[in-house]
C-alpha cells in the first residue's frame, strides 16, 4: 500500500518515494498553496477516521474526546479534522524536497530557494526530519498560538506525530525545531497554518482560530484512542486501490463527500461491522438450554450492568465457564454501547477450539458476523478451514495486509492471550493494541496457567484496561486466592486511577465455585444457587495410584486390556517420545486383536499433523463421540489445557496441583462417576526417599521445585481427590503463604532451597517483565513513556513469543 502525498508515494512506514508518472499526481494549486494529492490523502484519512470513530474506540474513549473538544462545538467532526490532519508535516520543505523539481514547478520561485537548501544529495538516502515531528511541531506550537493549554497541545502533538507507531519524546521534538531548513521557518508554517483553516472550512467547521482552544482538554483514554485511529484510517486511507488519484482538477469541496463514498465502500471490505447482540441476552435465549448455578448466575449479574467492571469466575472444568462469559459478553456489549469481543486463551491449541464455539455462538444467533483467530499460524489453520467449512474466511481475508496485521480489530476475535498482552509493552502501535481492545469485552481463559513473567504484563494489561474503561471477564478453574485479589486489584487501579495498594480489600467467598465482581469502587462476590454445581459436578472423584519413576507405559497397556481409553500426560516431550517408543514394542507383541490405537499429541508436531490428531481425538473421545475405540492418549500439556476430551483412566507426571487438577478433568468429563468405582488418575515421575522425593530433572527444569514439594506432600498419602469441595484447599496449600503448609520431617533442606530458589525466580521474571512493560496509566503521563526504548510486541512469553 502506499499515500499520494505532495511529493509522491510513500509506503506505510515512510519508504522511498516513486511513480511511473508522478508529475500527473501533483495536481493544481490553489491560493493556500495546498497541494491537491496531500490535501485529498488527508480528507480520506478524516472520511475514514469519521466512518471508523464509532467501530474502533470504546465509550470511554469517546466520551473523553467528545468531552474534551466539546467547547469547539462539533466533537467528532473535529475528532475526523484532527486525524486528517496528521500528514501536515509533509507540507514542508524537507518533505517537499525529496521530489524538488515536481515542488518547484507546483509552489514556483517562493519556494524554490527552500527546497534546494535541503535537496538530499543523490544516492545519500533519506536526510530530511520525519514528517511526523514536523506535524508534531507546527501543531503545538499553532495550538499555542490559538489560546490551548500546555497540556492539552503537548498531547494532541504527541497524538498526530505518532502515527508512525513511535510518540515523540523530547529529543525530536528539539531536532524538529532546530531542523529550520526542513520545517521552513515562519513562511512554511503560515501556508501550514492556512492549510489547516482550509482543512477544516472544506468538512464544514468554523474558523478555528475563533474557537476557545483554551478550555480543550485531552485525557489519556482520548489521546490512546485518538492515537489509534489516527493509524489505522491512515493506513486504510494510504490503499491506492481503494482511494485512487482524484485528478489533477478535482474540486476539494466535492471531494468531501467522494472521500466518504470511498471510505464507506473501504470499511465494507474489512467487514469491521460491530457485534449486534439480540435485544433477549438471556441464557436460555442465547443457547436453548437451562443454565447451571454458575451461568445462572453471572446471567443475573449481567443483569444490572450499566458501567465497566471486571468479573472472575472460578468454577470446575466443565462447568460451562465460556457460555457463562459468552453470555455476559453479549449483554454487556448490548448495555454499554460496545462493538464485540476478544476472547484470549493460553494456546494457539485452545484457541483453535474456542474460536469453532463462538462461530457457532455467532451462528445461533443467525448473526453475520465471523469470529477472526487470531494466533501466529492462524492464516495456515484458516486457509484449511476455508477448503473444509462454508463460511469460507481462508485465504481470501489473509490476503489483506492490514486484515492480516491486525485482525484484533476486528469486533469478534478468538486467539491466544499473547494477542492482548501486546497492549501491555512498550512497542511500536501499542496504542493500536490498546484502541483496538477499548471497544470491546476481554475474556482471558485458564488465568491460572501463566507463569510469573506473562502475570505480571498481565497485571499491567489489566490496570489498562480499567483506565480505558474495558470490562474484563477471567476465567479458570483452580486460582489461588492471593492471585484472584492481584487481579481484582490491577483493574480497580486502572478504574479509579489510584496505586493497588490504595484498592479497597478485595472479599473472599470461602464457597466454590464463587464470582468475584469489581467496578473498582465497589467489590462483590454474588451468590452462586444451590446446588452450586450441576450434577455432573457433584462430589467428582479420582482414585489415586503412585506408580514411581517411571511406569506409565505398563500401567496404560494394563488399563487398556478389556477396552477403554487411558492417557498419559507428561511435562517435556522427550518423556513422551520415550513412553510412545516402549508401547510400541510392547504393542507389537500382542495379537492383532488386542492391540490399542496410540495416539501422540505434543505442540511439536507439523501443524496440519496436529490439527488432524486434534480432530480425531474430539471424534473418538469428544462430548460427541459415537465410537469410543481402545486406545492409548500421550500427550503433553496440550491434552491439560487444550481439547474438551473425556479419558477412563488417567497417568501423569508430577506437576503442580493446578495443572494436576485440571488433568483430572479430562477423567469421565462428559459422564457420571460411579462412587464405588471411580477413574484412577496414576501419578509418575516422582518417587518418596528419606529426604524428600526424588525429582527427574527436567521436572525442576519446567516447574518451581517448591511447588511440586508442597504437591507432592499433601499428595503422597491420599488415596483419592475429590472436586470440587478440595480444589480451593489444596491450589491455597501449595500457593499460599509459606505458612499454608508444613514441610514434612526430612525435606527442611530442600523446602529451603526450593523457597529461596523460587523467590528469586519470581524476583527475576518480574523484573523482565517490568523492564518491558508500559507505565501506570496515570494522569499525567507522557506519551512518550509509551513507546520509549521499545521492545518486540512479540515478548509476550519469556521465550519471546514464537510461536504464538
Amino acid at each position: 500500500m502506499g499515500s499520494r502525498t505532495a511529493s509522491g508515494v510513500t509506503g506505510p512506514d515512510g519508504g522511498e518515494l516513486s511513480s511511473p508518472d508522478i508529475r500527473a499526481a501533483w495536481g493544481k494549486a490553489k491560493s493556500e498553496n495546498v497541494p491537491h494529492p496531500l490535501m485529498c490523502h488527508m480528507l480520506d484519512t478524516a472520511a475514514v477516521a469519521e466512518l471508523l470513530y464509532g467501530v474502533l474506540l470504546g465509550p470511554r474513549c469517546r466520551e473523553e474526546l467528545e468531552a474534551g473538544l466539546g467547547p469547539l462545538g462539533d466533537a467528532t467532526a473535529w475528532v475526523a479534522v484532527l486525524c486528517g490532519l496528521h500528514d501536515l508535516g509533509k507540507f514542508s520543505p524537507g518533505f517537499q524536497s525529496l521530489r524538488t523539481d515536481l515542488a518547484v514547478d507546483l509552489l514556483g520561485d517562493m519556494a524554490a530557494a527552500d527546497l534546494q537548501r535541503v535537496t538530499p544529495v543523490k544516492g545519500a538516502g533519506r536526510t530530511d526530519t520525519p514528517h511526523g515531528s514536523l506535524t508534531g511541531m507546527h501543531l503545538e506550537e499553532m495550538l499555542r498560538s490559538w489560546g490551548a493549554t500546555e497540556s492539552a497541545s503537548r498531547r494532541l502533538a504527541s497524538v498526530l506525530a505518532g502515527h508512525h507507531g513511535y510518540f515523540q519524546n523530547g529529543e525530536t521534538k528539539r531536532k524538529a525545531r532546530n531542523a529550520i531548513n526542513d520545517h521552513g521557518r515562519e513562511k512554511w508554517a503560515t501556508w501550514r497554518t492556512g492549510m489547516v483553516r482550509e482543512f477544516a472550512r472544506l468538512w464544514r467547521l468554523p474558523d478555528p482560530t475563533s474557537l476557545p482552544w483554551d478550555q480543550v482538554r485531552i485525557e489519556l483514554a482520548a489521546a490512546v484512542g485518538l492515537a489509534g485511529l489516527i493509524s489505522v484510517s491512515d493506513w486504510i486511507a494510504s490503499s491506492t486501490e481503494k482511494f485512487g488519484y482524484a485528478g489533477a482538477d478535482v474540486d476539494l469541496i466535492d471531494y468531501v463527500e467522494t472521500a466518504r463514498k470511498l471510505a464507506r465502500k473501504a470499511a465494507e471490505e474489512l467487514d469491521w461491522v460491530p457485534w449486534h447482540p439480540p435485544t433477549d441476552t438471556s441464557f436460555v435465549s442465547l443457547f436453548r438450554v437451562e443454565p447451571r448455578p454458575v451461568q445462572q448466575a453471572v446471567e443475573m449479574l449481567a443483569k444490572e450492568q450499566d458501567r465497566p467492571s471486571i468479573l472472575v469466575i472460578e468454577a470446575p472444568t466443565g462447568e460451562g465457564k465460556t457460555n457463562a462469559a459468552l453470555q455476559w459478553s453479549a449483554t454487556l456489549v448490548r448495555h454499554l454501547d460496545l462493538a464485540g469481543l476478544y476472547i484470549g486463551m493460553p494456546t494457539k491449541a485452545t484457541s483453535n477450539q474456542a474460536r469453532k464455539e463462538v462461530q457457532k455462538f455467532l451462528k445461533g444467533q443467525a448473526v453475520d458476523l465471523r469470529a477472526r483467530l487470531l494466533h501466529s499460524s492462524a492464516a495456515e489453520h484458516l486457509a484449511d478451514i476455508g477448503r473444509d467449512e462454508s463460511d469460507n474466511d481462508g485465504v481470501e481475508v489473509a490476503s489483506d495486509w492490514l486484515t492480516r496485521r491486525w485482525d484484533l480489530l476486528a469486533s469478534v476475535g478468538v486467539g491466544t492471550v499473547d494477542q492482548a498482552l501486546k497492549g501491555a509493552l512498550r512497542s511500536r502501535w501499542v496504542f493500536v493494541t490498546l484502541t483496538a481492545l477499548s471497544g470491546k469485552v476481554l475474556v482471558i481463559d485458564e488465568v491460572h496457567a501463566y507463569d510469573t513473567y506473562m502475570s505480571t504484563l498481565l497485571d499491567r494489561l489489566l490496570w489498562w484496561m480499567g483506565r480505558l474503561g474495558v470490562s474484563v471477564v477471567l476465567l479458570s478453574a483452580t486460582l489461588p486466592s492471593g492471585r484472584r485479589e492481584e487481579l481484582v486489584r490491577a483493574w480497580s487501579a486502572g478504574a479509579t486511577g489510584c496505586t493497588s495498594d490504595e484498592v479497597p480489600p478485595v472479599p473472599t467467598a470461602m464457597e466454590y465455585p464463587r464470582l468475584t465482581w469489581s467496578d473498582g469502587r465497589e467489590h462483590r462476590v454474588p451468590v452462586v444457587p444451590a446446588p452450586r454445581v450441576s450434577p455432573l459436578n457433584t462430589k467428582r472423584k479420582a482414585r489415586m495410584e503412585k506408580l514411581g519413576m517411571d511406569g506409565a507405559a505398563e500401567w496404560a497397556l494394563e488399563q487398556v486390556k478389556n477396552g477403554g481409553c487411558a492417557v498419559v500426560i507428561h511435562n517435556l516431550v522427550r518423556r513422551v517420545n520415550d513412553t510412545h517408543d516402549q508401547l510400541r514394542k510392547m504393542i507389537k507383541k500382542l495379537p492383532r486383536g488386542e492391540r490399542p490405537k496410540l495416539i501422540v499429541l505434543t505442540a511439536q508436531l507439523p501443524g496440519k499433523v496436529r490439527r488432524k490428531r486434534e480432530e480425531n481425538l474430539r471424534e473418538f473421545f469428544g462430548p460427541s463421540s459415537a465410537h469410543r475405540p481402545r486406545a492409548i492418549v500421550i500427550g503433553t500439556q496440550v491434552l491439560e489445557q487444550s481439547l474438551d476430551l473425556d479419558f477412563d483412566a488417567m497417568a501423569s507426571d508430577l506437576a503442580p496441583m493446578d495443572s494436576l487438577i485440571q488433568r483430572m478433568g479430562r477423567l469421565w468429563r462428559h459422564r457420571f462417576i460411579d462412587d464405588d468405582n471411580p477413574p484412577v488418575l496414576a501419578i509418575t515421575g516422582v518417587e518418596d526417599e528419606v529426604n524428600g522425593p526424588r525429582l527427574p530433572r527436567y521436572a525442576i527444569s519446567v516447574y518451581q521445585e517448591i511447588l511440586l514439594l508442597r504437591t507432592w506432600a499433601l499428595l503422597r498419602n491420599q488415596h483419592e481427590l475429590t472436586s470440587p469441595e478440595s480444589v480451593p484447599e489444596l491450589v491455597d496449600c501449595v500457593y499460599g503463604a509459606d505458612e499454608a503448609i508444613s514441610c514434612p520431617a526430612g525435606w527442611e533442606r530442600r523446602w529451603e532451597t526450593g523457597i529461596r530458589k523460587r523467590n528469586a525466580a519470581l524476583k527475576n521474571d518480574n523484573h523482565a517483565a517490568r523492564k518491558l512493560y508500559l507505565p501506570q496509566a496515570s494522569p499525567h503521563l507522557r506519551l512518550s513513556e509509551l513507546t520509549v526504548r521499545p521492545t518486540s510486541s512479540s515478548q509476550t512469553r519469556k521465550s519471546r513469543g514464537q510461536g504464538r
